[in-house]
């Protein structure tokens, strides 16, 4: 996809709009961050390569980083890279669609994490058939994939609750719904695979379970089968 039309995708266009409040509005609480990044590096193998999808403004990199650990950002939107680029520690970052070609060789990192709500915003059916072929081309034998995921439980309260004037979530049918940033006009959509689509979707790529975290949560591993040994 082209730096043009990567602008000009609604998701490139929400979180451009958001990225200044992100952290403020969106992000977890520091507790609720402190539990996922402990569950995220009980999984990851020693001192990897990994591949953070999503990467936004980086809340993760200096736990990853202080691991031991060789992260790799990626995200759609240039205002949440620029963020992302001033941390005192850098990395290396792209600005690319998650749900395209991945833009790395084939067999490139040890690990493909994905934190929060980083897949519920794919962009057609195109890009969600493409994903796990994709994350399963850039991982190397034995490397691993890590997601958490937002259920439709989640989406059906969080649009109760959301309140116009700030951000608006709107469910509907089939896990479909989307969220609206009443400030800037700016809205995505939102696509919640169930456990059982996920778990399709890996098949035959990657040794998946999927596990709830809670009412509004699903977590997703994925491990991809080391080569044989020659006998």
């Amino acid at each position: 996809m082209t730096g043009a039309a990567l602008a000009a995708s609604s998701s490139a266009r929400f979180f451009d709009a958001i990225a200044r409040k992100y952290d403020r509005v969106y992000a977890r609480s520091r507790e609720e961050m402190a539990k996922s990044l402990a569950w995220l590096l009980s999984r990851l193998p020693a001192a990897s390569d990994v591949l953070d999808l999503g990467v936004g403004t980086g809340r993760e990199l200096p736990a990853l980083l202080d691991a031991g650990h060789r992260p790799v950002g990626l995200d759609i939107s240039g205002e949440m890279l620029a963020l992302c680029s001033r941390r005192a520690r850098p990395i290396p970052l792209v600005q690319a669609d998650l749900w395209g070609p991945l833009p790395f060789e084939a067999g490139t990192f040890d690990a493909v994490v994905a934190l929060h709500g980083t897949l519920a915003h794919p962009s057609d059916a195109e890009g969600r058939s493409r994903f796990p072929r994709e994350v399963a081309r850039v991982l190397r034998p034995g490397g691993v994939f890590v997601a958490e995921m937002p259920t439709l439980a989640w989406l059906e309260g969080a649009a109760r609750e959301s309140e116009a004037g700030a951000t608006r979530v709107v469910c509907e049918q089939g896990g479909r719904g989307s969220f609206v940033d009443d400030a800037t006009g700016a809205k995505v959509d939102i696509w919640l695979a169930s456990p059982e689509e996920w778990t399709q979707g890996f098949d035959g790529l990657l040794d998946v379970t999927v596990d709830a975290a809670g009412a509004g949560e699903m977590r997703i591993v994925g491990v991809k089968a080391r080569m044989q040994q020659p006998r």
